[in-house]
């Protein structure tokens, strides 16, 4: 029987200065149906990292990570000189950070949009060989993200193409408003999606829009179309992980402000919640058929 596992990120919740304010909130998490809490480890010391974790055993949860390597905050300038080296290096260090919260899955956003196709290969043949070393092959997996190196389907088809066995996270939403417009309607695009769907070992399920990563309310009708394509989506790697694991791992990944459009009806916090019950119930349904 596959596993179905929901994990609930921690972004845009405070966690109070010593964990307190998440000790309280992970038993509810567990009580609403979440396997676990997906941890960012930027800026996170060792030792809060043992304390999370001991927070995370007594709430009887699990834990998945998001790293970054080199400039994780995306925020005012980039910094010179950020080269693919200095990327592993970074990312060879928060591996071996993830590890100590145990985590199932540890998702990576990785390399950068700047690099040449060749440089980002380079880089991620040599991610495979870190995670080889360490013993985190089965699961480690780079997120389609903007500002990355899997920023577009384009580069991620060329690297994928080099790179057959890079494991993927797949957040389809970044691809959709960096390309303004739904991936389901031309054939190029099509079978691009074809290439990462088997590659795809955990996921971000997010709605966005050909203009928004997020929408403010995927259960509204006037999202009717980008809600159906991305299910669709997500139901075929769903379909294609059960073929081959026990478990399928992913996160509701509805984020603040401005992620989240100012005004909305309802809070991220709200959207999270909601969706991640209605893909569990999706999810686990098409397994039955």
């Amino acid at each position: 029987m596959v596993a179905i596992k929901r994990f609930r990120s921690v972004w845009g919740v405070e966690s109070g200065e010593t964990f307190e304010k998440w000790a309280a909130w992970f038993p509810e998490l567990k009580e609403q149906g979440y396997a676990g809490v997906e941890i960012e480890l930027t800026g996170r010391s060792a030792e809060s990292l043992r304390q999370l974790r001991d927070i995370g055993d007594d709430a009887g949860i699990e834990m998945t990570v998001l790293m970054h390597t080199a400039w994780p905050a995306h925020i005012g300038a980039r910094p010179k000189g950020l080269t693919p080296a200095i990327h592993l290096e970074v990312y060879r260090e928060n591996l071996e950070l993830a590890c100590m919260l145990r985590p199932v899955r540890i998702n990576v956003q990785s390399g950068a949009d700047y690099w040449t196709l060749d440089e980002s290969v380079d880089f991620y043949q040599k991610t495979l060989e870190i995670d080889k070393q360490l013993g985190l092959t089965d699961i480690v997996s780079h997120e389609t993200h903007r500002n990355r190196s899997l920023f577009t389907p384009y580069t991620t088809k060329y690297i994928l193409e080099r790179v057959p066995n890079l494991r993927i996270t797949a957040d389809v939403s970044h691809w959709v408003v960096c390309c303004e417009r739904r991936l389901d309607l031309a054939q190029e695009d099509k079978e691009i999606l074809d290439l990462l769907v088997p590659r795809v070992f955990h996921m971000h399920c997010r709605v966005g829009t050909t203009q928004s990563s997020q929408c403010p309310d995927p259960e509204d009708p006037i999202f009717k179309d980008e809600r159906e394509f991305f299910d669709r989506l997500w139901l075929r790697i769903v379909k294609a992980r059960a073929k081959d694991s026990d478990m399928i791992t992913f996160v509701p990944e509805y984020g603040p402000f401005p992620y989240h459009p100012h005004g909305s009806v309802k809070t991220f916090a709200q959207i999270a919640n909601s969706e991640g019950v209605r893909l569990q119930n999706l999810f686990e349904e098409s397994l039955k058929q």
